[in-house]
Formats: structure tokens, C-alpha cells, sequence
């Protein structure tokens, strides 16, 4: 299963849509492909569309997934890399009013360099023929910031433990 996550900026994303419908057709995709597409007004042909979902979807649809191409969100980035997942990342850009500006594509080329996911942004057909040999980069990413709060707390005199995110 392919699953497309496009989260719930107010801004249309068609753009993305479009590229996954040129996917579908230039590489003969059989698999089922599901998308989360927000506010988007664009529904490519053979995509089974949600506007939005739950949140217990959205986690079942990233751990079913073989497949993510996903908006450049920090969240839905780092859901595909805690879970391991191939990702192909869009950035949105400016010029076509998807954002404001063009920080995620910041994010996207800093995790796509670094090899965790694949960035899609202007091509999703090119990430997709990477996609054979990519093998996503582990999490290492570390949180200590439950930590640091158990050791203030415990400076402050308080002794309840902190539950750990």
C-alpha cells in the first residue's frame, strides 16, 4: 500500500496530487494508494481520498504503508522515520501559494542528505525510481527532554516522576 499524507495546512496542495496521478500512470502502480488530502481540491484517478482522518488511522495507514509520499511536515516527516518507513517528502513552495515561504524545503533536503527519506518535491517519478535501493536511514534521533525535566524537578524539591514521551 502506498499512502499519501498531506496534513491540514488551509493552503491547496493539488500540485502534489498531480505528481502522484503522473506516478501512477507512468509506472503502472497497482498497489492501492490512500491519501489523507486535506483541503486540496484536486482528486487523482485511482487514489481512494480522505479529506482527514483520525489520528488512530493515520498511525495504522504509516505502520501498513510499504510506501509514504508525504507533505514536508515535521510531524508526518518524523512519524515515517520513527516507523522506519520509505518516504518520498514534497516540499510545498511559494510560487504556487502552497506556504508562505520555502522553509520545508530546508527540512526536506537536510533528511533527504542525510539519508532518511527521499525528497520529491519537484519530481515525485524520480524519488519514486530511487525508491528500489533506498534504504531509510535508522531513527537516531535522541529526546532527553523528559530527563531534563525529572532532574529540575527533582532540583525544585519535587518528587514525582516524569512519564517518559
Amino acid at each position: 500500500m502506498i499512502y499519501v499524507t498531506l496534513g491540514t495546512q488551509g493552503n491547496d496542495f493539488s500540485r502534489c496530487l498531480r505528481m502522484i496521478e503522473q506516478l501512477i500512470i507512468e509506472r503502472g502502480i497497482k498497489d492501492p494508494v490512500i491519501a489523507q488530502v486535506g483541503l486540496s481540491t484536486y482528486r487523482p484517478k485511482g487514489v481512494k481520498c480522505f479529506e482527514f482522518i483520525q489520528e488512530s488511522d493515520y498511525q495504522k495507514y504509516i505502520r501498513e504503508s510499504d510506501v509514504i509520499i508525504t507533505h514536508a511536515g515535521s510531524g508526518a516527516l518524523f512519524s515515517c522515520i520513527k516507523n522506519g518507513k520509505k518516504a518520498i517528502a514534497v516540499a510545498r513552495l511559494s510560487k504556487y501559494g502552497e506556504m508562505v515561504d520555502d522553509h520545508q524545503t530546508e527540512l526536506v533536503s537536510k533528511l533527504s542528505n542525510e539519508g532518511y527519506i527521499l525528497d520529491g518535491t519537484h519530481s515525485i517519478i524520480d524519488a519514486w525510481d530511487k525508491l528500489v535501493d533506498f534504504i531509510p536511514r535508522k531513527n537516531d534521533f535522541q529526546c532527553n527532554i523528559p530527563q531534563k525535566i525529572e532532574q529540575l524537578l527533582q532540583d525544585w524539591g519535587v518528587s514525582k516522576k516524569v512519564e517518559k514521551i
